[in-house]
């Protein structure tokens, strides 16, 4: 694992991995972001694996500060419910900054190694009472990133064919994961994934698949998909 984590003696944390500037540290002067550094431990996580389960206690939250992850949930049948990708610099385990013992709302996996700074509920909750701005920043990436993502999803499945929701969940991953390459945007995900996130059969997504590489928009690999112009799926 290629960890960049600026950091002392028993996982305690120095610094922010150098050009990571996380949203939930937003507008906080240098010794408020040292004072919320200082109670992080370092934290490394090998892919493929869950590090937070659905219905656990929550009890810490964490902020990526490298690789890829995303939440999901389990339906009663056992069903894989994909939901939320993350990447650095985006925090997860928000449950445990509420004021009243609760419960993680979804599964958390790791798609990439990676490491991520953890605080335990009690420290987190002391930071937010000393440091207010945490606590802003943390309702404001709750409403403009997961809420708002809910919101879309549920437009998306409501309103749209399957075509669409496939078109509409690539260009999406292709911002939010996706790597720019000589041949186009390599988006890691596999046809049985991007079902689950489209909300439609693995057959439907490979079938759209094939022919949106007949028609030159994006080659499919083993795990991936490059998008080679993703300008038209817009309005598929």
């Amino acid at each position: 694992m290629n960890c960049t984590c600026n950091l002392l003696s028993t996982r305690k944390v120095r610094d922010l991995p150098i050009g990571l500037h996380p949203r939930f540290l937003f507008g906080l002067t240098n010794s408020e972001v040292s004072a919320v550094l200082s109670e992080a431990r370092h934290r490394r996580f090998l892919a493929p694996s869950v590090v937070l389960h659905e219905e656990d206690p929550a009890e810490r939250v964490f902020l990526l500060t490298s690789g890829r992850a995303r939440h999901f949930v389990l339906t009663g049948r056992g069903r894989k419910i994909l939901m939320h990708w993350l990447t650095a610099g985006q925090i997860f385990g928000g449950a445990a900054i509420v004021s009243a013992s609760s419960r993680y709302l979804a599964s958390t996996e790791v798609l990439t190694d990676c490491c991520a700074l953890a605080w335990d509920r009690k420290s987190m909750r002391d930071l937010m009472t000393q440091i207010p701005k945490l606590l802003d920043n943390a309702l404001s990436i709750a409403v403009t990133e997961h809420v708002a993502w809910f919101i879309a999803a549920r437009i998306s499945l409501g309103s749209e064919d399957a075509r669409s929701r496939i078109a509409g969940l690539l260009v999406s991953l292709a911002c939010a994961i996706g790597e720019a390459g000589p041949d186009g945007t390599r988006i890691p995900i596999a046809n049985d994934d991007l079902a689950s996130g489209a909300s439609v059969s693995p057959f439907t997504v490979s079938r759209t698949l094939s022919k949106w590489q007949q028609e030159g928009i994006l080659r499919k690999g083993r795990g991936k998909v490059i998008l080679q112009q993703p300008e038209l799926l817009i309005g598929q």
